[in-house]
């Protein structure tokens, strides 16, 4: 278990669950501009629960789901230690979603790896973009007319690949924020 740290949000983070690492402070950053108070928000791929509570702390009405059973858990624990009211369950994608948002958020797993790599928490396979292209292909029936949606990319997913896949569903996107750390552009 690895203690993190986000200005008052405290959270236990088990080894087996995604750490909140340079991809989660850049989508915490967008976040923290946002007004979301009042807003529904749903978190995909919620892990540690880490953007779900910052979300909630913001005044957002926070869904989060993830698909491993442990990652639940875990961010139910997490929001209960941080006193944030995040409705939470067990979903892969949109299988279990029954309701439309103003804000979806998801941090998927995005890397590209060989087929034989199964860690879901950052394969995205061959292409980076397996999980993402479902993902885009189901988000507009559960975004509320005005919606958004918040979606962490890498340079190694392919930008214009993914800003495509948006276009095909009918969909604007446009890339909102960079950051660069050494191996890849988020």
């Amino acid at each position: 278990m690895v203690r993190f740290y986000h200005g008052k949000i405290e959270l236990d983070v088990p080894e087996t669950i995604y750490y909140p690492r340079e991809d989660s402070m850049l989508l915490a950053k967008v976040l923290e501009k946002e007004h979301l108070r009042g807003k529904s928000v749903l978190e995909i791929g919620c892990g540690s629960g880490f953007l779900s509570i910052l979300t909630a702390k913001m005044g957002g009405k926070v869904t989060a789901i993830d698909i491993n059973e442990e990652a639940v858990v875990t961010a139910g624990i997490n929001a209960k230690i941080n006193d944030a009211d995040v409705d939470i369950f067990i979903s892969d994608l949109f299988a279990r979603v029954k309701n439309k948002y103003d804000l979806i958020v998801f941090n998927p797993p995005y890397l590209p790896v060989d087929a034989g790599e199964m860690d879901l928490t950052y394969s995205g396979g061959l292409t980076g973009r397996e999980t993402i292209e479902r993902f885009i292909v189901g988000v507009k029936h559960h975004m509320d007319a005005a919606g958004t949606v918040l979606l962490l990319i890498s340079s190694l997913t392919g930008e214009k690949e993914v800003l495509e896949l948006f276009e095909r569903e009918g969909m604007d996107a446009e890339v909102i924020a960079r950051e660069k750390i050494p191996w890849e552009e988020l």
